[in-house]
């Protein structure tokens, strides 16, 4: 047995201790503790403001916030660009170095030097351009979420 798993217990390759439930990701195939990956901190609580609900054949995004959230929308609609924090829920595995670009034929960087959705925050950034509101609803071009995203805050870009 190697030292990911011993009779379906699993064990952090860096520090050798037991991983109690799905306090762990998976970094170059092998399971790394959130202890060796982020010490001693205590995690923060972020909540999620909306989500994201579909995409169309257009490449226009709906982000549909919750109801509670529509009152700081005021003015919203005067902003031609805005940035759409996000969550990546969908990770499931980090490579720590790689070749860029979709052929990963590109230059050999990190992933702190990439813009890969495989990265140990799962917060992405996306500026876009604000296409119209309706309600609740914000519509965006250029937001490469999937489907379901928990949209975690919306700022003005800069100009």
């Amino acid at each position: 047995m190697d030292k990911k798993t011993t009779h379906n217990s699993i064990f952090c390759y860096e520090c050798g201790l037991k991983i109690n439930g799905n306090g762990y990701f998976i970094i170059d195939e092998l399971p790394v503790c959130y202890r060796c990956l982020f010490g001693e901190v205590e995690p923060i609580s972020i909540y999620p403001i909306g989500r994201v609900i579909e995409k169309d054949d257009e490449g226009i995004s709906r982000v549909d916030l919750f109801p509670y959230q529509q009152k700081f929308m005021y003015k919203l609609e005067e902003e031609e660009r805005i940035t759409i924090i996000y969550y990546l829920h969908k990770t499931d595995s980090i490579i720590t170095i790689f070749n860029r670009g979709k052929d990963r034929k590109g230059k050999k960087v990190g992933v702190f030097a990439s813009r890969t959705p495989k990265r140990t925050s799962r917060i992405a950034v996306s500026e876009v351009s604000l296409v119209r509101i309706s309600g609740n609803s914000i519509y965006v071009r250029g937001l490469d979420a999937f489907i379901d995203s928990p949209v975690l805050d919306i700022k003005a870009s800069k100009s």
